[in-house]
């Protein structure tokens, strides 16, 4: 199976971050008292991408953070969020919160741990977060923002069954995650959550729409995020992405103005570390 390729170009199309996105971060997380405190927090973005929330969003809400890890499993995110997205406070990692030996120098460090649109296509959840439980801080909270539903995943199973496409994807994983090929539920993971030793403050599942400028910058943002895309012949591409964007619109549909709208189902959770005396055992 092969590992997902998400260009960090296309992923950082968009110059601002999602609409749920932002409210999620820069109004939900305030008032549960994220970046209320003067202490000199150690923050956590795990599956940063290309870094744009990372600066645009995370390192706001954090004024006095004495640091942000900001970490993914693609190199080549890393790469780039390094060189278009730097800042002082933020160190970008190539690691993947679901291998215990490339993040155990964080052990019982972060205070606050941000994931957004990463959770979702972890294979072991479970190991996941019960990683992400050891990564925080005694009373440490987390931040999850994880895709239930998206049209995205319907469409790259119509187009990875498509005969005229098919023949590409041999062998391909195509990284549409079980929470949708499992019609999973929210509650689910809310409960692996609380085994594992978190406490629920805050928990909201609905559609979030969000609006694109221009019809190029929705077809990018498909583009980036299909990952059989880059398994196509170069000269087949285009066509090929021009299939999934069609496809997308017809079921997204388009904003009164006439402009493109992402739907999807998206899963908010806020959660503290519960003192680990009273969390069931690994």
């Amino acid at each position: 199976m092969c590992k997902k390729v998400f260009d960090p170009e296309l992923y950082n199309a968009k110059q601002t971050p999602l609409d749920h996105v932002k409210v999620f971060i820069s109004k939900k997380l305030p008032e549960l008292g994220w970046g209320q405190t003067q202490k000199k927090e150690i923050v956590m973005d795990v599956g940063c991408g290309p870094g744009k929330n990372t600066i645009q969003l995370i390192l706001p809400l954090f004024p006095q953070a004495e640091k942000i890890f900001a970490i993914d499993f693609l190199p080549n995110m890393i790469e780039f969020a390094r060189i278009h997205n730097c800042h002082p406070h933020i160190e970008y990692n190539v690691a993947n919160i679901e291998n215990w030996s490339m993040i155990e120098q964080w052990k019982g460090q972060i205070s606050k741990l941000i994931s957004i649109h990463c959770i979702h296509w972890l294979k072991d959840k479970r190991r996941g977060l019960q990683n992400i439980f050891q990564l925080l801080k005694p009373g440490g909270e987390v931040a999850f923002c994880f895709l239930m539903s998206s049209p995205i995943f319907p469409v790259t199973l119509k187009l990875e069954s498509d005969p005229k496409w098919s023949k590409f994807f041999k062998d391909v994983d195509n990284m549409v995650p079980d929470t949708y090929i499992n019609k999973h539920e929210s509650s689910r993971y809310i409960k692996m959550m609380e085994d594992i030793g978190f406490d629920i403050l805050y928990c909201e599942e609905g559609e979030k729409a969000d609006p694109y400028s221009s019809d190029k910058e929705y077809r990018d943002f498909f583009a980036s995020l299909c990952a059989l895309g880059s398994h196509v012949p170069s000269d087949q591409r285009e066509e090929f992405i021009d299939e999934g964007f069609q496809e997308m619109l017809k079921l997204n549909g388009r904003d009164s103005s006439g402009q493109p709208v992402h739907r999807a189902n998206i899963t908010q959770v806020v959660a503290r570390k519960r003192d680990i005396q009273n969390s069931k055992s690994f």
